[in-house]
């Protein structure tokens, strides 16, 4: 039978389950959910694709409509994929100074770039968004913290296929946490059948734990607030993960099982590790979502052997 897609948005999701055999303790298994190998390089397009799908659906986003987003990392990438392979005009915002090797690709997929004073940070950006959502006839924004859409992707796609992909034999399942979506999402969809749902976040901006937001090291998580549409205590744990650990579970990553993936992704797998090393756990099977691809951060000090 022939496979071949004729529109890169088929081709997203149905990332493979590798499992962890030189890292996973002895009578546990650890097994990666690659989402690195989506077309975007990342996770986040299972939530660009449902996000704009359900505005289209909704009558929000029309045909030769604009979707506008604030983002610096792999949600801007996605969505500038997704959007503009499916017709619209792309605007990303982001502040000055912001990871310039995704916005190159975001460029170079055809989204245009609006940045605003590094000083205001993130706030500053978001109100740019917001600004010019309500000056461009035809535009919306997807506001991916807020958008239950989100959630509903990664219900409907990367939870569903991990319980169909272990054939129902997964215990925990280990998320890390950016907009929130692929926890909320997890937890939808696995909390009927007793999977327990473990977020990941930076050591240095626990917020999901109860602490203070902070500058940290591992981009692609740890936003500084708690996004709307995920609950914390509807997870069944938070671990936080410092800067360092992070760094030492993604060169791991490589070594062991010759898997190259981002600094999120180490963040994640170290927490699984060390979720799945904990006597109880023993003779589990437990999941780590791995979003992020190594080449986009090739400039992160985890990538820089001396």
């Amino acid at each position: 039978m022939s496979r071949i897609a004729t529109d890169v948005t088929w081709i997203i999701g149905n990332t493979p389950l590798l499992e962890l055999t030189r890292l996973s303790p002895p009578s546990t298994r650890v097994l990666a959910k690659l989402e690195f190998l989506n077309p975007g390089g990342s996770n986040k397009d299972r939530a660009a694709l449902g996000m704009i799908q359900h505005a289209e659906r909704s009558g929000f986003l029309r045909p030769g409509g604009t979707i506008v987003e604030c983002s610096s990392g792999d949600l801007g990438i996605a969505v500038a994929m997704v959007g503009r392979r499916l017709g619209y005009r792309v605007i990303l915002t982001m502040p000055e100074g912001l990871g310039q090797r995704r916005t190159d690709i975001a460029r170079l997929l055809g989204a245009e770039i609006v940045t605003t004073p590094a000083a205001e940070g993130m706030r500053g950006a978001m109100a740019r968004t917001e600004a010019l959502t309500k000056q461009t006839p035809g535009a919306v924004c997807l506001q991916a913290f807020t958008n239950r859409a989100n959630s509903r992707s990664h219900a409907e796609s990367t939870a569903r296929e991990i319980w169909q992909e272990t054939d129902g034999k997964v215990d925990a399942v280990v998320v890390p946490v950016g907009t929130g979506g692929t926890a909320a999402g997890c937890i939808a969809f696995l909390r009927e059948f007793g999977v327990k749902v473990v977020g990941v976040e930076p050591a240095h901006s626990a917020v999901l734990s109860g602490g203070q937001a902070g500058p940290h090291d591992i981009p692609g998580i740890g936003a500084g607030f708690i996004p709307d549409i995920l609950v914390p205590g509807d997870l069944a744990e938070v671990i936080a993960v410092e800067d360092a650990e992070a760094v030492a579970a993604v060169r791991l990553l490589a070594r062991e099982e010759a898997v190259l993936a981002g600094p999120a992704s180490g963040a994640a797998l170290y927490a699984a590790l060390a979720f799945a090393a904990r006597p109880d756990n023993a003779g589990q099977t437990i999941v780590a979502v791995l979003p992020d691809a190594a080449e986009r951060h090739l400039d992160h000090r985890a990538y820089r052997l001396e």
